[in-house]
Formats: structure tokens, C-alpha cells, sequence
């Protein structure tokens, strides 16, 4: 990275809301524990039918205590919930002028709104005789647009919809937004609402003949600022954005996802200044199947085998699979494994999909050590 410490994006804060439970505490002791956090539900569709999937567990169906908030779906009531354990754990602000203080939100949106809505729209005599109230929860920006506004989040207000890639694309947008000065301080994650439409057409696309991972849903927001501004707001810098690099593939045209990925690592590593001999934690995206062994192929070719001590977490196996989420449940769990403390080392996110891979890394904040810290330490 050729800017300056204090121009560094930093993650300062964190939460989570997920199939482990409320809060960055209770996603540190489900990450710690290797708890499988895919339970069984009763199917909506078939009732007396289970149905294999990572929710929230006691997550309420009305999202308390905000007048107009009956009508939102439950991506947005996940959400809401989510931010506002955030600035909750932030003594209620972040600390910035509202003004300067925004969000960026990836998701692929509420499904089952969308169809209700638009199905609505055909069965009723008049495609206008719908639900009026309903509408703006159709709006993929929905979720952040309500957080916003709950929070009194002025600033710039940004949702992507990049399937899994969205938790890390989140970060690389936040970094420009921050380094273009259009904001001081972002909440930047991921997150996703689980309901029997998302799983169904998952099934639809990612079964290839067999069977779909179980759909999870959460998110994960972290609290994003310059270096210099956290540490003028008295927040300490819990771990540097070093940088993030992404790349597309064409198995038609003969290319795959190991080689993609390895060119994306060594090309971020170039980048960022970072040997590989540096990193001591890899969280990777591992999907089952042909891709999750390309990704542990790149993996070995660039960082070698186990026997190299270089810790490997995927924490997807346990959670189900989180889509805009999952990368963002891994750059959680990469500080999570650190415990409350400031990372110290470099970590690795990397992710794999059908024609895309991507790969995030985060480092030790400034006046930590980041060199020959021996690889086994995280």
C-alpha cells in the first residue's frame, strides 16, 4: 500500500447477528466451540417437513419498539437489529457528525417481499390493488435505507447486490468512500434473511443434481474509519484494511477457479507489501464440491499444506450457506479468532464462486507487529 498509516481504512468495531446467537460475543463462543449451528425447521411451504437451515435463534417476528416497522420484512428487521447492536455498543453513536457517518449494506434483498408483491399484483382484479405498504420493502436498498434513517446515518448510503462476493466488495467500496473523503465513519457488512423462497431457489441453483448446502441467514457490520479518525474518536483500531482484489473466470473458455484465485492472492500480496510467509490465518470460503477444492488447491500451491502452520478456518460449514453474508461471517471470524484484542498478524479472506473469486487481506494496525511473527499465532 503506498498511503500512510493514518489514511488506512481500520475496522474499529464490530457485531454480529447469526446463527450462533446475538452479538460479537456469542459468534466468538460458537467460532471457539466449532458449533454446527444448522438446525432443523418445520417447512413453511409443507408443514409437518423439515427443513435443514442456519437461523437466528429466538429471533423475533416483530422487530420492537419503532412505530412503522410492522410492514418491514425480516431482512430489514434482521438488519435494524444488527446496526443497532453496533451503535449500541458504541454508547449510541459513532461518534461523527450524522452527515459524515453512512452505510454500506451488501444483500440480495428480501425474496419472498418481491414475489408476494409481484404475485399479489396478478391475483388481485387490478395489478394496482396491492399493498401499498409493502412496496418499499421490495426496494433491494430497503435495509440499509431503514437502518439509516433509524440511526440518523446521513452520509453516503450504498447497497450491492454481488451474490458472494458482496461482504468483501462492501469493504473495497467503503475503503473509496473513505479515502475520496465523502465520509468519516461507515458501517460496512453483509446480511441476509432466511425464508423457505431463498432456500428453494438456492436449491434451484447451486444443486447441481444433488443437494443444496442449508441457507443461513445474519450478517455481520463492522465499523470502518481512517486510522487517524478512529483514534481522534478514542476508538482503538482493531485491524487494517489492507486491501481487497477480485477477479472473474470463464470455465468455457478454459479457465477455473484455483487458477483465478492464485493470481488474485499473489496479485493483493504484491499490492499490499505482504509475504506469504506473513500469514498465519486463512478464512476461507470452502463450498462444497468441485470449487471448495480449487480454493484449497490455490491455497496449498500459494501458502503450502498443514504442515506449514498456517491456521485455516470455514466457518460456512457450520453457519450454512449466508450468500452477500458469508464473506462478511468470515472477515468476523478472522477477528474473532484473535479474541477482543487487535489483530496481529495478517489474515486472508478468500472466497469462490461460479465465475468469480475474491480475496481480502487484513493486517495488524499501526505500531503492531506484522513480521516474522510465526505462522501458528493469530
Amino acid at each position: 500500500m503506498t498511503a500512510g498509516t493514518a489514511d488506512r481504512p481500520v475496522i474499529s468495531a464490530w457485531s454480529a447477528l447469526s446463527p450462533w446467537g446475538e452479538g460479537a460475543d456469542a459468534f466468538r463462543a460458537g467460532l471457539a466451540a466449532e458449533e454446527n449451528a444448522i438446525t432443523t425447521v418445520d417447512s413453511e411451504f409443507v408443514p409437518g417437513t423439515p427443513v435443514r437451515a442456519g437461523v437466528v435463534p429466538g429471533f423475533p417476528v416483530d422487530y420492537p419498539g419503532t412505530r412503522g416497522t410492522r410492514s418491514l420484512d425480516r431482512l430489514t428487521r434482521l438488519t435494524l437489529r444488527l446496526s443497532g447492536l453496533v451503535i449500541a455498543d458504541q454508547g449510541g453513536s459513532l461518534g461523527s457528525r450524522p452527515e459524515d457517518t453512512g452505510m454500506v449494506l451488501a444483500t440480495s434483498g428480501s425474496l419472498r417481499t418481491s414475489l408476494e408483491f409481484t404475485g399479489q399484483s396478478y391475483r388481485e382484479r387490478q395489478p394496482f390493488h396491492v399493498d401499498v405498504a409493502r412496496y418499499p420493502s421490495t426496494a433491494t436498498n430497503c435495509a440499509a435505507s431503514r437502518s439509516a434513517i433509524m440511526h440518523g446515518l446521513k452520509g453516503p448510503n450504498t447497497t450491492l447486490t454481488a451474490g458472494p462476493a458482496g461482504g468483501l466488495l462492501a469493504l473495497g467500496q467503503a475503503a473509496r468512500l473513505l479515502r475520496q473523503g465523502r465520509a468519516e465513519v461507515l458501517l460496512v457488512g453483509a446480511a441476509e434473511e432466511y425464508t423457505e423462497d431463498r432456500a428453494l431457489l438456492e436449491e434451484a441453483l447451486h444443486g447441481d443434481g444433488g443437494t443444496a448446502p442449508p441457507v443461513a441467514e445474519g450478517g455481520a457490520l463492522f465499523v470502518v474509519e481512517l486510522a487517524e479518525g478512529a483514534a481522534a474518536r478514542g476508538r482503538t483500531a482493531l485491524a487494517t484494511l489492507l486491501g481487497c482484489r477480485f477477479r472473474a473466470y470463464h470455465p468455457r473458455s478454459g479457465g477455473d477457479a484455483d487458477g483465478a484465485l492464485r493470481r488474485c492472492v499473489t496479485d493483493l500480496l504484491a499490492d499490499t507489501g505482504t509475504s506469504s510467509d506473513e500469514l498465519t490465518l486463512v478464512v476461507r470460503s470452502d463450498p462444497d464440491g468441485p470449487l471448495g477444492e480449487q480454493e484449497n488447491s490455490a491455497l496449498i500451491s500459494l501458502l503450502g499444506g498443514p504442515e506449514h502452520g498456517v491456521r485455516q478456518l470455514a466457518p460456512g460449514h457450520r453457519l450454512g450457506y449466508a450468500g452477500s453474508a458469508g464473506p462478511a461471517f468470515q472477515v468476523a471470524a478472522a477477528r474473532a479468532a484473535n479474541g477482543p484484542l487487535p489483530l496481529r498478524a495478517p489474515a486472508l479472506i478468500t472466497f469462490v464462486a461460479d465465475g468469480r473469486v475474491g480475496a481480502a487481506l487484513l493486517g495488524a494496525p499501526a505500531g503492531r507487529p506484522t513480521r516474522h511473527m510465526g505462522r501458528g499465532t493469530t
